[in-house]
């Protein structure tokens, strides 16, 4: 495409910002990582604003190449808040190598576990736990935490997970399924290659 200079001049500064926030992200990404206690391979990257938290002898493990990006210049879906990785209570998060994310809001107090080459899309949250119990009389008294409930997620390689997709306890999605954006998903079992859509959500395709 051709420019006039007068025009050419905020498209170049505009590559130069990008590119100097770009070295700064991955300058920082290991030390925040150290600074949080999060075990990892190479090349992890932390785009944005991040917020992890790893309590009570939780865990967080990152695979080679993960991305979680909370930059809104670098994706135009709308993000909404920062990348947000919580263990609580023992909860342990567990990602596979070369697996994306954007905004994405994880919570463990059982154990969530994503594998290799999948995409999280913006604003997926992903919890394993209900925060608090489903029984109102424990909620308004010291016993909340204590019934709390809370099962595993298993999310296989090379899933696509929609923009601000729900995944809730108990869910297990084989490899390559696909979760329509907008869903909320509560403990569905889906084999591989399923295609998973709807409030609450069902499998209705497989490839």
């Amino acid at each position: 495409m051709n420019y006039s200079f007068p025009i050419m001049i905020p498209i170049a500064a505009e590559k130069i910002c990008h590119y100097i926030t770009r070295w700064y992200y991955r300058l920082r990404s290991p030390f925040l990582a150290w600074l949080w206690g999060v075990r990892h391979g190479s090349n992890v990257l932390f785009q944005g604003k991040t917020l992890i938290r790893t309590r009570r002898r939780g865990e967080i493990v990152l695979g080679d190449n993960v991305i979680f990006n909370s930059d809104q210049s670098t994706n135009l879906v709308g993000l909404i808040n920062p990348t947000i990785l919580d263990t609580r209570w023992g909860g342990s998060i567990i990602i596979g190598h070369r697996t994306g994310f954007s905004s994405v809001v994880i919570s463990s107090k059982s154990s969530i576990k994503i594998g290799d080459r999948c995409k999280i899309g913006g604003n997926v949250r992903i919890f394993d736990h209900d925060f608090h119990s489903l029984d109102s009389n424990h909620r308004c008294t010291s016993d909340d935490r204590k019934n709390i409930r809370s099962r595993s997620i298993e999310i296989d390689n090379d899933c696509f997970i929609g923009t601000n997709a729900i995944i809730l306890k108990g869910t297990k999605l084989g490899a390559r399924t696909i979760v329509a954006a907008g869903s909320v998903v509560a403990g569905i079992i889906a084999p591989a290659d399923s295609f998973v859509r709807g409030n609450p959500a069902v499998i209705v395709k497989r490839k």
